[in-house]
């Protein structure tokens, strides 16, 4: 009988070893690549980042279509905004968002569309900041936008932490890899 109990519990073990590395990969497979689904196209014919919340494909993606890390088979592109995509070999999503600035963690921010999945992002050093009044103010007291309405003034990682803690800041944030490139906030009087 010792053996059968030992074979019974070593089955066992196996099954749920095997139960778990099958649930790891499944988990695995969601991050490393989504499938591509249709976007809501762009109507904007300037600028490719307008507000707009349409998407365009970027590298590694067709004309088009967004490429979304943010669940299985669902694209972050529903209303509220990602733009761009991820080529195969990247290992973090990209693309770009707007919504309202949201604190996560120290080096972890997210962006919560209107309508849509949030996307959380990390900072690196070369993350740039560009406020128009609530993120940052510029030296002269004066508010200094783009011609879609997104701040140009440098604003520090900092500020930009300060700004996600009060979840209230409308902005475009720049992903590549999983990182910002850019944070432009949103102006509105």
């Amino acid at each position: 009988m010792p053996l059968a109990t030992a074979t019974l519990r070593r089955t066992r073990r196996l099954a749920a070893a095997s139960l778990l590395a099958a649930a790891a990969l499944s988990l695995t497979a969601c991050q490393s690549g989504g499938d591509p689904a249709p976007a809501a196209s762009s109507s904007s014919a300037g600028d490719p980042t307008a507000a707009d919340g349409g998407a365009k494909g970027g590298s590694g993606s067709a004309p088009g279509k967004a490429v979304s890390r943010t669940g299985a088979g669902k694209t972050a592109a529903t209303g509220g905004g990602v733009q761009g995509g991820a080529s195969a070999g990247n290992k973090g999503v990209g693309g770009t968002w707007v919504g309202t600035l949201k604190w996560l963690t120290e080096d972890k921010l997210t962006v919560a569309p209107k309508n849509g999945m949030e996307q959380a992002f990390h900072l690196t050093d070369s993350t740039k900041a560009l406020g128009a009044a609530a993120l940052c103010e510029a030296p002269d007291g004066r508010v200094h936008t783009d011609g879609s309405g997104y701040g140009t003034t440098s604003c520090s990682l900092a500020d930009l932490r300060k700004a996600a803690r009060l979840g209230s800041v409308d902005v475009r944030v720049t992903v590549v890899n999983g990182a910002a490139t850019k944070v432009a906030e949103h102006y509105h009087p």
